[in-house]
């Protein structure tokens, strides 16, 4: 979620508190008053219920857009740090049932790079580990040619790909010479895409995601292909 969005959700969430006080305070000293009789002049109470009522209409508004972005998810959301893109790509992860198809393009492991990553691939770990045989992580590994700097990671990735029966794993190299673009994404329960851009040497990403059928569809076929041409040989040439 971008910073224009997280800021109109706070002031939905606090005008949304503030509506519940205020009726909640209505229906207070209507009670008190049918019980008590303390207020003689009863011109304001009709001015009073149509504010009532605008009031909650205002409500049933700022609730029914909050179940519906819930319930369906923003169609497209753009992300501006690491901590915003790994943040919601795993809380998506967490929540889906059948597969994800994940591509990794980093010269450095996760560990070395920003605490949002490592969380993040833990995570997805985690995931991985949970109702056997019942949903799938498949993960393609770009490398440069010559990355030792990653390669404990990598080998440990391809161990737990062989101890983990919803986790496959294969490594794609690139020729010498030829850097990696930094492109990593995810498509999860063939529904939502999450594309990010590394865009400092510590691995910080930018990106978006996205939910549509037909887009997800285009990157499955893009991983499906980079799965065809990686190996599973994690070591250099």
């Amino acid at each position: 979620m971008n910073n224009d969005e997280t800021g109109q959700s706070r002031i939905e969430e606090l005008e949304s508190r503030l509506i519940t006080l205020a009726l909640t305070g209505a229906l207070a000293v209507s009670i008190a008053d049918n019980i008590f009789h303390f207020v003689t002049n009863k011109d304001w109470t009709i001015p009073l219920i149509f504010l009532t009522m605008l009031v909650f209409l205002r409500w049933l508004d700022i609730t029914r857009r909050r179940v519906l972005t819930i319930a369906t998810g923003a169609p497209l959301r753009t992300y501006d740090s690491s901590s915003a893109f790994y943040g919601e790509a795993l809380h998506a992860i967490s929540r889906s049932s059948k597969s994800v198809y994940a591509v990794f393009s980093h010269d450095t492991a996760p560990g070395q790079q920003t605490e949002e990553s490592r969380r993040y691939y833990t995570g997805t770990i985690r995931w991985a580990r949970k109702t056997p045989g019942k949903r799938s992580l498949h993960r393609v590994i770009r490398l440069p040619h010559s990355s030792p700097d990653i390669q404990q990671w990598v080998d440990e990735q391809v161990d737990l790909a062989s101890k983990i029966e919803n986790y496959h794993v294969k490594i794609l190299r690139y020729p010498p010479g030829m850097e990696l673009e930094g492109e990593n994404f995810a498509v999860i329960d063939s529904v939502v895409v999450f594309l990010g851009f590394a865009v400092d040497d510590r691995g910080e990403l930018r990106g978006f995601s996205i939910r549509d059928a037909g887009v997800a569809a285009a990157f499955e076929h893009h991983f499906r292909e980079l799965w065809r041409l990686a190996s599973a040989n994690p070591q250099p040439s």
